[in-house]
């Protein structure tokens, strides 16, 4: 019976998962790539950098980690596209543990469709990325992709599982509220963090503050290690910028909302009312922003600041193989912040179509409505930018204290312009297209349709 509901909802509503299909999807292609890699045949020739076993190690490790913020985060949205179903259930005697197995089951089939495609698409993956390593002499030149149906079969059960850890958080925001308070608020709960969450944020601070410390005390010969701990200690904090995240957007936002206030009276005002109104809401869209711009800023400033070192020789922080690799992940990591933000922005701005039509029948244009939709998309890239500015900027003086002594790190002015740039490019079109296409219909049509 569960197997039937939960095939139905995906039936129903394929646009409400599938920011998660493409998210488990890329999850799938990558550990199976990583997985194909690793058992790469051949192994004869001199090889230089850290291995293919390090390497597949390190990149496997950040796959999981922010795969499961991903799926969380598109999960979460799907959750809200069937919000009103599940709270009907709830009334009709279905109990919390049976709609958090319901959504479980949504999740697994999910990841029952994404299988097959995102092997195929890992198997490819796999062979471009061993010639790349190959091609640097990171990889030994007779190493050959054999067999990827193991290394499919493993990816699947990873992502299933990771699939099914956030299933289970996602469950909360239904299950929590009683049936009638669910089915009274018919798009989702827009409450607070709860303690657990909050704990998990305090946690990710206090353990990415130790690894600030640990990258700035590494001595100048350890330049490799300071960049290591710098990298990782900028992905701890931005994973606890996003549990914290409902907390940090409204703070962010009050400053924020008056510069534009006062540059742009009467379109800021709009905007930074809608943004203060659903600040909570909008720090899904904020947080893989902040993911984007904190992790590309930290490795164009801490590279800027190895090649102006003087500490000696280069090491593994400004070497061309580890750079490539940096790169790479970042690519990597891009790729699922890319996801997280198109699906989040567009179902943030969908979910408004009821909203923009009472303002076009109150006498706004929709070329009226568009301009402030765009000035709200540039003011969530800018929040998500200064929340990961403000992680790079803790973890980069820390590095540059272990690398040239002084807390001032060198900052490629050019690289972080096209970082920001980059972030209204993914944002604005996004936040354009989901308003142009949530405004289709005829306005008394919407209002009618949604008190009916």
């Amino acid at each position: 019976m569960i197997g039937m509901l939960a095939w139905g909802q995906l039936r129903r509503r394929p646009g409400g998962f599938a920011g998660l299909a493409v998210a488990l999807t890329l999850a799938v292609a990558t550990v199976t790539a990583l997985g194909a890699l690793l058992g790469a045949g051949g192994g004869r020739g001199e090889v230089r950098g850290p291995g293919v076993g390090v390497i597949v190690g390190a990149f496997g490790e950040i796959t999981v980690l922010v795969a499961f913020f991903v799926a969380l985060n598109t999960l979460g949205f799907a959750l809200r596209h069937q919000y009103r179903d599940l709270a009907l259930l709830r009334t009709v005697a279905a109990t919390p543990r049976q709609i958090r197995r319901l959504v479980r089951r949504q999740a697994a089939l999910t990841v029952v469709l994404v299988a097959v495609p995102g092997a195929l698409l890992g198997g490819a993956a796999a062979r471009v990325f061993l010639a790349a390593l190959q091609h640097r002499a990171m990889a030994a030149p007779d190493a050959r992709i054999g067999g990827v149906l193991p290394a499919a079969a493993v990816a699947a059960a990873v992502t299933l599982l990771v699939a099914l850890a956030a299933a289970t958080l996602a469950a909360r925001q239904v299950t929590a509220p009683t049936p009638a308070a669910a089915l009274a608020d018919g798009s989702g709960p827009d409450r607070r963090p709860g303690v657990v969450r909050l704990l998990a944020a305090g946690i990710a601070f206090t353990g990415g503050a130790l690894l600030v410390r640990l990258a700035a005390t590494r001595p100048p010969a350890e330049v490799d290690k300071a960049a290591q701990a710098t990298l990782l200690s900028a992905l701890v904090l931005l994973v606890g910028v996003a549990l914290a995240g409902p907390l940090l957007v409204p703070l962010v936002t009050v400053p924020l909302g008056r510069v534009v206030r006062t540059l742009l009276p009467v379109a800021g005002w709009q905007a930074d009312a809608n943004l203060r109104g659903h600040a909570r809401r909008q720090a899904s869209a904020v947080v893989p922003i902040a993911l984007l711009g904190g992790l590309s800023a930290t490795m164009a400033i801490m590279t800027g600041t190895a090649l102006h070192a003087v500490a000696g020789p280069p090491g593994g922080a400004t070497s061309a193989t580890d750079s490539w690799l940096r790169q790479a992940e970042l690519g990597l990591l891009g790729s699922f912040g890319a996801i997280a933000t198109v699906t989040t922005l567009a179902a943030l701005t969908g979910e408004r179509r009821r909203e923009f039509a009472l303002l076009r029948l109150l006498g706004a244009t929709r070329p009226d409505v568009l301009r402030v939709v765009a000035l709200e998309a540039v003011l969530t890239a800018a929040l998500g930018l200064l929340l990961g500015g403000a992680v790079t900027a803790a973890t980069t003086v820390a590095f540059s204290v272990a690398a040239t002594g002084s807390p001032v790190p060198t900052v490629p002015v050019a690289t972080c312009l096209w970082i920001a740039a980059a972030a209204a490019l993914l944002t604005v079109p996004t936040v354009l297209a989901a308003a142009t296409a949530a405004m289709r219909q005829a306005p008394a049509a919407v209002v009618g349709s949604a008190q009916e």
